[in-house]
């Protein structure tokens, strides 16, 4: 029996260095972005990442690509495999990760994490929810983002 890999989006190979970080020690380890697509990209580093793992990822050289407009320098991921290259003169890991991006609640529009403590409003919702007086509309909306909507 043969497996065929169906992906939700098209692979870009792109070689770029990186830096990483896992969210809880924040220290930097180098790696090479391999290919990427809209929800996430594969990448080589010498360090070994569990499934799971969330890690911060910087991109040391961000390229305009067709496929990938909306290109940040910073991306909150999920570690999604990790597989030990088979070259022998060297303990080198090929990771593959899941871009953790969200919705805003509010107005849909694409919200690109930049950390596990970030809000689940898009900037522009923010700053609106954030403009209103303290009355019935404000408590109206942290209500419904609290899911306590009558």
């Amino acid at each position: 029996m043969s497996f065929i890999t169906q992906r939700a989006f098209t692979r870009n190979e792109y070689r770029t260095p990186i830096h990483f970080s896992d969210r809880s020690t924040k220290e930097l380890h180098e790696g090479e972005m391999i290919n990427s697509c809209v929800g996430g990209m594969a990448f080589i580093s010498d360090r070994e990442l569990k499934p799971g793992d969330g890690i911060l990822i910087k991109m040391a050289d961000v390229a305009p690509d067709p496929y990938w407009l909306e290109a940040k320098r910073d991306y909150l991921a999920e570690v999604r495999w990790c597989i030990k290259k088979e070259d022998a003169s060297s303990s080198r890991y090929r990771i593959g990760v899941r871009f953790l991006v969200e919705t805003c609640r509010l107005c849909d529009k694409t919200i690109h994490q930049d950390s596990a403590e970030a809000e689940d409003l898009c900037e522009d919702c923010m700053d609106n929810q954030c403009s209103l007086s303290d009355g019935t509309i404000k408590d109206c909306i942290d209500k419904f983002l609290m899911g306590n909507v009558l």
